[in-house]
């Protein structure tokens, strides 16, 4: 019988380990966690109603300005742009000034539900810092704090 017992108290301890363990399987950052797309962009670009827009492209990999590979995240403000720092800017279906996206493989990208964008530094001309937290609708926090280089693309809107 104390065979049994071991082997059925075996089998519970690690059922408990493998639940407890898969709940860090998500992609929640812990505070002290390297992001997970630590090289960010930010350049001049158009909205989706072809005004001008500020946006900024986080990679996990350095890129050429413009040329992202999957994975990336997207943070786009597309009204009330900013002119300097300190500024905030909250993500979500009330507020129409910022949009958010997460791109796992090409063409397929997936909306932020929520979130935050904080410039802590930024000029129009130089490189843009800051941190942001962004919500999806499988429970997943993509959060970070960047130091955006400035890239320059020509385009035009409209």
């Amino acid at each position: 019988m104390a065979f049994r017992s071991t082997g059925i108290l075996s089998t519970s301890l690690l059922v408990f380990v493998g639940l407890a363990s898969s709940t860090r399987c998500g992609r929640q950052s812990a505070p002290n966690d390297p992001p997970h797309f630590p090289s960010a962009y930010v350049q001049k670009g158009c909205g989706p109603a072809d005004g001008p827009a500020l946006q900024f492209d986080f990679t996990v990999k350095p890129a050429k300005c413009g040329k992202y590979e999957e994975p990336f995240l997207l943070i786009q403000i597309i009204g009330n742009l900013p002119e300097s720092a300190p500024r905030d800017y909250m993500i979500g279906s009330s507020n129409r000034d910022v949009l958010a996206s997460r791109c796992q493989s090409p063409r397929h990208c997936e909306a932020a539900t929520s979130g935050a964008l904080h410039l802590t530094k930024f000029s129009q001309s130089e490189n843009a810092s800051g941190e942001y937290e962004l919500h999806f609708r499988d429970g997943s926090i993509e959060k970070g704090k960047f130091d955006a280089s400035r890239c320059v693309v020509h385009f035009l809107c409209g």
